[in-house]
């Protein structure tokens, strides 16, 4: 006689929940991927300014805090935002 392997059978609705709770972990996951995005983003801007790369420091920075804010309000909306 062979050894028959044990099999788990599970229901459908657990795997269901599993599957919802791995849909808010990646949004979670995606959101503050994108609140990491946009503090390099800043981060960048000062060190270009800080080193003196580009002569328009100016627009430099108002092009990266505009950049972030966008990123950081998606960041925001993608934590929040709960799929009913």
């Amino acid at each position: 006689m062979k050894n028959k392997q044990k099999t788990r059978i599970v229901a459908v609705p657990v795997i269901q929940e599993q599957m919802r709770r791995e849909e808010i972990n990646l949004r979670k996951e995606y959101g503050m991927y994108l609140l990491d995005v946009s503090k390099l983003i800043v981060g960048g801007a000062v060190i270009t300014t800080a080193i003196q790369i580009n002569t328009d420091k100016f627009l430099i920075i108002t092009i990266a805090v505009s950049i972030a804010v966008f990123f950081g309000i998606f960041g925001f909306i993608v934590l929040t935002f709960k799929k009913k």
